[in-house]
């Protein structure tokens, strides 16, 4: 237990028994002054009546004193306000997930109704750290790790609004075409991999990547070195391809790079798609990590007052009994 005004005891304590000591020596100078001299009273004293009398009467002036002594003491250690700390190292389980989107110009009959799924994926999760990432002949962040669910409604809500030809929303795209070439699908996927936090890679981390594989230039990273990416950071990456028909070299692709990081390869088409990634990505363990330890106060009035209780009732008791 722990005091939040210690000094309230330090000084009280010192400055009651100061006070006590003084009220005790006035009343045994008064007792002095008051006494009158009895002959023969020494057969009324040894009277067993009167000894009974004052053994009784004794041990009242005793039980007074220390309840009044007691309830002093819990009075001021209450005035102290005492806490219990304890010290908590709260855990957490958490997953990170990328949100990985191609823009360009073949997926754009696709975009908005990709980022539409993209928020029935975040409305399945809860706790977990989720980013977004677009690219085209490079990469940009739209918004970066994060378990802010209102933030990421509202990025994803700005992106449905950009990607639909809000003309107000332009600058949503700034940073996507600096590369050579379109659609560099390699490059988008090695930047979403790498978009997760280097220092902690104790989480289970996911990329949900939304892509034709279309390939127009010819990027820095091709798909194949992305997933070894991929696939040495600890990172399971889930594709969804808006645009499969039959069999597709590209897409063919894709799934083995996908499925060759321990992920899943989806058709957009496919109603399964995602009820499939959230279940993918919820069978990860989610990691457990100790989270920053932090003290604890909680206001312990209990011992105080049940003193103060016992003890109010023993000044009452003895009173009563010495006033009879």
């Amino acid at each position: 237990m722990e005091l939040t005004y210690p000094l309230v005891v330090g000084v009280g304590l010192p400055l009651a028994a100061v006070i006590a000591y003084a009220v005790y020596r006035r009343l045994v100078a008064h007792g002095r002054g008051a006494r009158a001299a009895v002959a023969n009273s020494s057969g009324l004293t040894r009277l067993p009546e009167y000894q009974r009398a004052l053994r009784g009467h004794r041990l009242r002036m005793a039980v007074l004193a220390g309840s009044g002594t007691l309830l002093m003491v819990a009075a001021l250690v209450g005035a102290a306000r005492p806490l219990d700390a304890t010290v908590q190292t709260p855990q957490t389980r958490s997953r990170d997930i990328v949100l990985c989107l191609d823009i360009s110009g073949s997926m754009a009959s696709f975009d908005a109704e990709l980022v539409a799924t993209f928020r029935t994926l975040v409305k399945s999760f809860e706790g977990e750290r989720i980013g977004m990432v677009i690219f085209n002949s490079s990469a940009a962040t739209v918004f970066p790790l994060t378990d802010d669910y209102e933030f990421i409604n509202g990025e994803l809500d700005t992106a449905a609004r950009a990607l639909s030809g809000d003309p107000d929303l332009e600058s949503f795209f700034a940073g996507t075409f600096n590369g050579r070439g379109t659609s560099l699908i390699g490059d988008g996927l090695a930047t979403c991999v790498a978009g997760f936090d280097r220092i902690d890679t104790r989480r289970a981390r996911s990329v949900v990547f939304a892509t034709d594989n279309h390939l127009a230039g010819r990027p820095i990273v091709s798909l194949d070195e992305a997933g070894e990416l991929a696939k040495l950071r600890g990172v399971r990456v889930y594709g969804l391809n808006p645009e499969q028909e039959g069999h597709d070299l590209e897409a063919a692709e894709l799934q083995s790079v996908v499925e060759g990081t321990a992920g899943a390869y989806y058709r957009m088409e496919d109603t399964k798609a995602v009820r499939g990634i959230v279940d993918a990505v919820q069978a990860q363990e989610a990691t457990v990590i100790d989270a920053a330890s932090r003290s604890l106060h909680a206001d312990s009035p209990a011992l105080p007052i049940a003193a103060a209780g016992i003890a109010l009732a023993g000044v009452i008791g003895a009173s009563r009994r010495w006033s009879s």
